[in-house]
C-alpha cells in the first residue's frame, strides 16, 4: 500500500524540479495564482494554456480538440514532465487525460493538498493533512497507484487472488478511521486550551493565503512565528499576546490562509483549527494590497467566513503590503478595491502602532463603565474583576471595597456584579 505520507506526484517525478504546462479555465488572474501554487510546489511553468469551456466533457473535462492542442504544445516544448489543470478532475477524467496526453496529470485539489502536506509541521496539522489526502486519494487509487492492478493473496485477506486495490481501499478506510479518532482527541485538547482563554479577548487574523498574516502577527506581538513569502506557509493556529498590560488580556490568533476553491477535504479536516474563528471576539481581515486580485481575494475570504458561519463577527479590515506598491495609480486602485480598510505595511513601525491602537480602542469602546461596592465577604471576586475588566479606581471603605472599572456588560452579569452596582447618586 502507498504510504499516506508519500507525494501525490508520480514516483518518477518526486525529488526533482518539474517542468510543467498549466491549463486555466477562467481568466489570466486565476491562472497566475495557479502558477504561483505550482511554483510553491517547486515546479517551473514552461507554458500556459487558457481554455474557454462551455460544455464540460464527462470523459476529459475539455473537448477532444483541446486535448489535441495541449498534446501538440507538449510536443513543441519537449521535456515537459506533467500537465496541471486549474480545476478538480474526476478519477475518470484524470485517467483519460493522462492517456490522451501521454503525461502525468495533476488537478487543483491535488496541488493544494500536496502543498499543505509539505508545509505541515505539528502533530495536529500533519494529522489533518493526512486525512484530507486520504479522502482525496480514496476514489483515485487506481489512478495514483497503478501497481494495484496486480493480484495478491495471503493470510488476513478476503481470499486468494483479491485485487491489490481492494485490499488498499480497506486499509485506507481503516487509516482514515484512526486519523478521525486522533483528531477527536486533539479537539478535546483544544477545548481544554480554549477553556483556559475564556477570560481573554481573542482577535483572529484571517485572509487570503500569503496576505501577510504571520508577518503582521510578529510585528504586533514582537514574536517569531514562522513567516515566509509562500502560499500556505502557515497551517497551525499560533496564539500570541498583543499587550501584556491590557486588562482583560488580548491575544492574537494566526489562522490558515484561504484560497479560491479550497478543497472540501481540507476544510473538513481543518475544522478544529478553524473553530478558533468561532471563539474570536474580533476578526482582523488582512488583504494583500499589492495583488492585482485584491478585491477577488477579499470576496473569497468573505465567502469562506460565511460558509464557516462567522461572517457576523465584528471585524477590522487592513490593506497590507503597501510598501510593495510604488506606483500611485496602483495604490489608489488598491484603496478603492477595499474601501474603508486601514492601509498599512506590516514592516512599518508607525503602521503597526496604528493597528495596535485600533484593536485596543475597539475593545475599550465595547466596555461599559461599572461602579460597584463589593462587601468584604465577596473579596473572592476581586481577581475576576482584574482578569475580565480594567479597574480604574479601587478604594477600601467601611461597607466594603469600591471599584470603578470598565468591563463587558455580559461578563459583568455573569460575575453577578448587578447586585453590587451603585446608582449614580451613590457613586
Amino acid at each position: 500500500m502507498l504510504e499516506s505520507t508519500e507525494s501525490l506526484l508520480p514516483n518518477p517525478l518526486q525529488g526533482q524540479v518539474l517542468r510543467m504546462i498549466c491549463v486555466g479555465f477562467e481568466e489570466e488572474g486565476t491562472l497566475n495564482e495557479f502558477q504561483s501554487l505550482l511554483t510553491t510546489l517547486g515546479a517551473e511553468t514552461e507554458g500556459r494554456i487558457l481554455v474557454n469551456t462551455r460544455t464540460i466533457s464527462p470523459a476529459t473535462y475539455i473537448g477532444k480538440g483541446k486535448v489535441d492542442e495541449i498534446r501538440e504544445t507538449l510536443e513543441k516544448h519537449g521535456g515537459i514532465d506533467a500537465v496541471a489543470f486549474d480545476v478538480e478532475l474526476s478519477p475518470n477524467q484524470l485517467k483519460n487525460l493522462e492517456k490522451g496526453l501521454g503525461k502525468p496529470v495533476l488537478d487543483r485539489s491535488g496541488v493544494i493538498i500536496e502543498i499543505f502536506s509539505r508545509h505541515a509541521r505539528t502533530k495536529e496539522s500533519k494529522t489533518q493533512v493526512e486525512l484530507a489526502k486520504l479522502q482525496y486519494l480514496l476514489p483515485r487509487l487506481a489512478h495514483f497507484w497503478t501497481h494495484f492492478e496486480r493480484q495478491r493473496g495471503g493470510i488476513g485477506q478476503k481470499g486468494m487472488g483479491e485485487k491489490q486495490i481492494e485490499v488498499d481501499r480497506r486499509l485506507v478506510k481503516k487509516r482514515m478511521s484512526i486519523l478521525r479518532q486522533r483528531l477527536t482527541d486533539i479537539e478535546k485538547e483544544r477545548d481544554v486550551q480554549r477553556s483556559g482563554r475564556k477570560t481573554v479577548l481573542k482577535v483572529a487574523l484571517v485572509g487570503y493565503t500569503n496576505a501577510g498574516k504571520s508577518t503582521l502577527l510578529n510585528s504586533l506581538t514582537q514574536s517569531h512565528v514562522r513567516a515566509e513569502d509562500k502560499l500556505f506557509a502557515t497551517l497551525d493556529a499560533s496564539v500570541r499576546t498583543l499587550d501584556p498590560h491590557s486588562h482583560p488580556p488580548i491575544v492574537l490568533i494566526d489562522t490558515v490562509g484561504f484560497i479560491d476553491r479550497l478543497p472540501p477535504a481540507l476544510v473538513a479536516s481543518f475544522r478544529s483549527t478553524l473553530e478558533e474563528l468561532h471563539e474570536a471576539d474580533l476578526l482582523l481581515h488582512i488583504v494583500d494590497g499589492s495583488s492585482e486580485q485584491a478585491r477577488e481575494q477579499l470576496e473569497v475570504t468573505e465567502k469562506v467566513l460565511k460558509e464557516l458561519g462567522v461572517d457576523g463577527k465584528p471585524r477590522i479590515t487592513l490593506l497590507n503590503k503597501l510598501d510593495l506598491i510604488q506606483d500611485l495609480g496602483r495604490r489608489n486602485r488598491a484603496r478603492v478595491s477595499v474601501p474603508g480598510a486601514l492601509q498599512i505595511s506590516a514592516h512599518n513601525e508607525d503602521d503597526i502602532t496604528k493597528t495596535r491602537n485600533l484593536i485596543l480602542n475597539y475593545f475599550r469602546n465595547q466596555l461599559e463603565l461599572w461602579e460597584v461596592m463589593l462587601p468584604y465577604s465577596e473579596s473572592k471576586l476581586e481577581s475576576q474583576l482584574y482578569a475580565q475588566g480594567s479597574v480604574e479606581i479601587k478604594r477600601h471603605l467601611e461597607k466594603g471595597t469600591f471599584y470603578r472599572l470598565r468591563i463587558e456588560g455580559g461578563k459583568a452579569k455573569k460575575l453577578g456584579l448587578e447586585k453590587f452596582r451603585l446608582a449614580a447618586e451613590e457613586a
